[in-house]
């Protein structure tokens, strides 16, 4: 039997992170569906990619009831990046702008939505744990 219980928390961060994984998704995406061109264009194909696979392995390490809440930290700081991003490389297209900011704020919340539920759960272990129920 697993050391960590399944109880919401957890089930919270596994869904909020498999999100968060779709919305990395759709910012790889958004380059071909948007017509996103030059270093925008390659810089969202490249960290939505990235994004993706971070946030998928960290679902699955969660459904394995063994989560890396370091996952978690590495996503909000790309989401923070995401965000950033087109302001950095001197994008002035709005609809890039936005695209950005809207997937990076919501990749950055989720993985900390998701990073609470993954202490949430440890506390609640350990203090269930020590009490012996």
């Amino acid at each position: 039997m697993s050391v960590i219980n399944r109880d919401g928390t957890l089930v919270l961060a596994e869904r909020t992170v498999g999100l968060a994984a779709a919305i990395s998704a759709f910012v790889m995406v958004s380059t071909a569906v948007f017509t996103i061109t030059h270093w925008m264009g390659i810089h969202n194909v490249l960290l939505g990619a990235t994004m993706a696979v971070l946030a998928s392995v960290h679902a699955l390490r969660i459904s394995q009831d063994k989560p890396i809440i370091a996952l978690a930290g590495v996503l909000a700081l790309l989401g923070a990046w995401t965000t950033a991003a087109p302001f950095v490389l001197g994008v002035s297209r709005p609809l890039v702008i936005q695209i950005n900011v809207a997937a990076g704020i919501l990749i950055m919340i989720l993985s900390l939505v998701s990073a609470y539920g993954i202490l949430q759960t440890s506390r609640s272990g350990q203090t269930s744990g020590a009490t012996g129920v």
